[in-house]
């Protein structure tokens, strides 16, 4: 739970993305963005688990085989045109999606004209999937030529080996525009961090921190592994002007979205059973358990959208084996244990470990397994120095002790999530702490 998953799915993984008696139709491999972060993503058709997007809707994809899932038509995003790096089923209406066409090459050489062309791991790439920039009068050993929508691309080799795609439409010898230098630039110095006004109100508070964030960054930046961020096809180094805007707390702060790092999640918002029931909605067996949430969050103090967040993505929205109930050998017959969380649930063979610690505890009902499985969460995720996303993945108090997440967007892709439970239920969250580094 502490580490996002890796970006490139194993070859055993992906090959268990096919393994499905749904209707399936190949067709030619597109290109495309998953439209926002909490998109679900189907990770495995056979049991049906699920993730959100998150990072992934930062990166163009390749879009292929459609689909039939639960009567709607569905598509397999990769991050590249291997289907070993599948990285599960996106439903269509949450996919922007751009034809494909190949072109005959005419030359086997391309020399590039411009002088801010960029080479990148995928046609029409985002900012993120950027290998290099090439330099003007650059030759490319030309392989394959592309029509991408209205855009036309090559896949080429450099000079120094490096193999990528380049966008030629545009591509044309002048001089760069000041828009372009400007864009240049702010790329390349350090993030000036500016204060900015403090909300105030109910249930806010700020807090100062003892170290500076240029201070904070270096201690991060020293860490082994180092701040990760992915590039579509795989984990890497984070850039140190990327990694100091992740962890900017004044510009989140303000941003309705991004200022959901600093939620309080050891705090019960007091919400209804009839509003969690809300989120409930169509998720298996814990439609309906809005009660049981509520008591869980009020007894052990924990945000219940949280909680409701942390089951979804252990149960694949309450349709997964423990969620539903696993007889234990030795046990009544007729009795079935149940795991919300995934507490105890140990990689080697989670539906094992997981039934046989809810046994052992005695969580027989769904209810007993969401109330008493809130208080490990309570101990194990949750403490009081480290209880809102922000905290959780930067520790301020104590930069590069008990981090919960080496990907620099962890607590931004899950401010996203957490918010979009707050937008469904026409609310807003109660309480913030809000971070601030010594000047």
């Amino acid at each position: 739970m502490r580490l996002l998953q890796s970006i490139t799915v194993g070859t055993v993984a992906a090959a268990s993305l096919l393994l499905f008696s749904h209707n399936a139709k190949a067709e030619q491999l597109k290109i495309g963005k998953i439209k926002n972060e909490n998109v679900v993503i189907i990770t495995n058709k056979s049991a049906m688990t699920k993730k959100v997007a998150g990072s992934f809707a930062q990166y163009t994809l390749y879009v292929n085989d459609m689909h039939t899932i639960n009567g709607e038509k569905y598509y397999r995003v990769q991050t590249s045109d291997d289907i070993q790096h599948a990285i599960g089923y996106v439903k269509a209406s949450d996919l922007q999606i751009e034809q494909v066409k190949s072109v005959s090459s005419h030359d086997n050489t391309y020399t590039v004209k411009s002088s801010s062309a960029k080479l990148y791991e995928i046609p029409e790439g985002s900012a993120r999937q950027v290998i290099d920039r090439i330099r003007k009068n650059e030759v490319i050993q030309v392989e394959k030529t592309l029509r991408v929508g209205d855009q036309t691309y090559i896949l080429g080799t450099l000079s120094n080996g490096i193999k990528g795609w380049l966008n030629i439409t545009n591509d044309v010898g002048r001089k760069e525009q000041q828009s372009n230098v400007q864009d240049s630039r702010k790329q390349q110095p350090e993030i000036n961090i500016h204060q900015q006004p403090r909300p105030t109100g109910n249930g806010i508070q700020h807090i100062e921190v003892p170290v500076t964030l240029q201070e904070a960054l270096k201690i991060q930046l020293s860490l082994i592994p180092k701040p990760q961020y992915s590039n579509g096809l795989k984990w890497k180094d984070a850039h140190r002007k990327d990694v100091l805007e992740a962890m900017n707390p004044e510009d989140a702060m303000i941003d309705p979205v991004q200022k959901y790092q600093f939620l309080v999640l050891n705090a019960s918002q007091h919400l209804t059973a009839e509003q969690l029931n809300t989120l409930l909605e169509g998720k298996g067996i814990l439609a309906g358990q809005g009660e049981a949430f509520k008591q869980a969050s009020e007894k052990y103090n924990i945000n219940e959208i949280y909680l409701i967040s942390h089951a979804f993505l252990e149960t694949a929205e309450g349709t997964s084996t423990l969620a539903k109930g696993v007889k234990i050998k030795g046990e009544d017959t007729h009795q079935h244990f149940y795991n919300m969380y995934g507490v105890g649930a140990y990689d080697k063979d989670a539906v094992k470990y997981g039934a046989q610690f809810a046994a052992n505890v005695g969580w027989d009902t769904p209810e007993k397994a969401i109330i008493g499985g809130a208080e490990y969460i309570s101990k194990g995720f949750v403490s009081d120095t480290q209880n809102t996303l922000y905290t959780m993945r930067w520790n301020p108090m104590s930069p590069g002790n008990s981090q919960y997440a080496t990907d620099i967007l962890w607590a931004s892709a899950n401010a996203n999530y957490m918010y979009a439970y707050y937008q469904k239920l026409g609310i807003s969250g109660v309480k913030f702490n809000f971070i601030h580094y010594a000047k």
